[in-house]
């Protein structure tokens, strides 16, 4: 591979590892130096000293806005030096968007770039092969796309990617992944038996114990994907490329008896059908060359570990991806009539929250879920609807999410709280003297750790003045979780008036518990 090309992939990976970022919830953006797409912007110019050692780099603007997360690289050529001169690429016009240094939670990252152009020679003895394929000079793109995602937490990744390449193909795919991370599963034992084997080896004879010498190499640890895959689609048009590679093919290889023997597999399983319905979607391309889709639509995510296959068969037979000469199907249901009196309000209700099946609207969303507001679904759904507008009304609908034990309800609290003032905060909570029932009262434990639960908001209404007011309890029994709960409390609030008016309130409630409930006594008792 020609240097030029390794140079501009290398960048290309620089320049989508820099994205890993954002929009959802952005990092601090600035003017200063050290904003996201400076930084980023930095490392890009580093790159292009590095390239100038082995290749003429140009570029004509290098735009960058810290507020956006953005960045902008126009007119980039990359020409070729001494043997390598007639490679060369240039780029009209490449954009970063979402850029963020800090690996945000939830991420939003996307690289558009246009104008793209690679001269065939880039490719050293292959340069003649590909030029027949491309029918020019060079490898044109038009578009690229690639769009991800990702959420840091739950391990979800949504990638899409997207290239044009007129006179050539269009090239359209998707993967949406519940989880899905690089899986090595042998590098922890190397990396331990590495460091065993320096208190292991004989100096003398710089062996094992126990081994004979010999230069047989280790095997290289596994590597591949596992995770759990939702959908996934990969369609391809052709815009010429057919064309020119048809009559470099041998007529007997397009015989439809020929194409026929793909099918080898036993009939009635899984794999039958696959290769069956290759075969037929490769007979109609050859007869209408214009798309083939492979596809994969589960009823159920698909979950994988990509070291436990041996072959490619393997993964088809897990994934049993679906062929096609038509555009990919939608992977979400489609809703006919969004306007309409639907059977099912909730369901719908929720599509139109999320945008999946119907277009997105908000204010339609919460009109139908509002009146099912006490499901935890439903709840958690509204709360996210409503935390930019309405910071308190989706805290009050995050608190009944977490009641009710809603997966996702407890970090949703807590994203909410960093939009509002301690006295909002405070007064969206179940109030400092709202009943507790006998039971929290019954020992040091029980009241520790019903402070604890209205601390947390699991099981019970997150309530801070309730959990002061059972610590403080607890504490007075001696009992340290609960004195580290209300020290956790007042670092969080600090001097802040409405902290300080709601804990002396609630220590006067406090008092009167003691007195009420005889817990001296009581739990001087057990």
């Amino acid at each position: 591979m020609s240097p030029i090309i390794r140079c501009l992939t290398t960048g290309t990976a620089l320049a989508v590892l820099l994205t890993s970022s954002a929009m959802a919830e952005p990092a601090p953006a600035s003017n200063s130096i050290f904003s996201p797409s400076n930084i980023a912007a930095g490392f890009l110019r580093m790159a292009v000293s590095y390239g100038r050692m082995i290749a003429d780099i140009r570029y004509d603007a290098l735009e960058i806005d810290p507020e956006r997360g953005e960045l902008v690289i126009r007119e980039l050529t990359i020409a070729g030096l001494g043997p390598h001169a007639n490679c060369r690429v240039s780029l009209g016009r490449m954009r970063l968007s979402g850029i963020s240094i800090w690996g945000a939670e939830n991420s939003h990252t996307r690289l558009d770039a246009g104008d793209i152009s690679v001269a065939n020679n880039c490719f050293g003895a292959n340069a003649a092969m590909i030029g027949m394929v491309t029918g020019g000079d060079a490898i044109p793109v038009s578009d690229l796309a690639v769009d991800t995602r990702q959420s840091m937490g739950r391990g979800a990744l949504i990638a899409d990617i997207e290239i044009n390449s007129p006179g050539i193909a269009r090239i359209e795919g998707t993967a949406d992944f519940d989880y899905v991370s690089f899986f090595a599963p042998g590098i922890l034992q190397e990396l331990v038996k590495d460091e065993q084997s320096s208190f292991l080896i004989d100096p003398e004879i710089n062996e094992y114990p126990g081994t004979e010498s010999d230069d047989t190499e280790e095997p290289t640890p596994e590597m591949g994907l596992r995770g759990t895959l939702r959908s996934a689609h990969l369609s391809v048009e052709n815009l010429g490329l057919w064309e020119r590679m048809q009559p470099m093919i041998p007529p007997d290889m397009l015989d439809p008896a020929t194409i026929d023997n793909i099918v080898s597999a036993e009939p009635g399983t899984e794999l039958h059908g696959i290769e069956q319905d290759l075969a037929e979607t490769a007979k109609a391309f050859i007869a209408e060359p214009a798309r083939v889709t492979a596809e994969i639509r589960p009823d159920q995510p698909i979950a994988f570990d990509s070291t436990e296959w041996e072959t490619p068969l393997d993964a088809a037979t897990l994934f049993k991806p679906g062929f096609s000469n038509a555009l990919p199907t939608p992977p979400v249901a489609l809703i006919v009539d969004p306007a309409g009196d639907g059977e099912d309000p909730r369901a719908l209700g929720l599509a139109l929250a999320r945008g999946q099946g119907v277009p997105q609207n908000i204010s339609r969303a919460i009109e139908l879920l509002t009146p099912m507001q006490d499901d935890g679904e439903v709840a958690l759904t509204l709360a996210d609807l409503k935390t930019a507008s309405d910071p308190a009304a989706a805290y009050a609908h995050a608190l009944t999410a977490a009641e009710t034990g809603t997966s996702g309800a407890l970090s949703m609290l807590d994203r909410i709280e960093a939009r509002m003032s301690t006295a909002d905060l405070l007064a969206a909570q179940p109030a400092a003297d709202s009943d507790l029932p006998d039971s929290v009262f019954a020992s040091a434990v029980a009241l520790r750790d019903a402070a604890l639960a209205r601390e947390e908001g699991a099981g019970a209404p997150r309530s801070y003045a309730l959990a002061w007011r059972l610590a403080s309890l607890a504490a007075a029994a001696g009992d340290s979780p609960a004195r580290s709960l209300m020290a956790r409390l007042d670092a969080r609030f600090g001097a802040d008036p409405a902290w300080i008016d709601i804990r002396d309130e609630t220590a006067d409630l406090a008092l009167a518990d003691w007195s009420e409930q005889d817990l001296a006594n009581r739990l001087a008792a057990q």
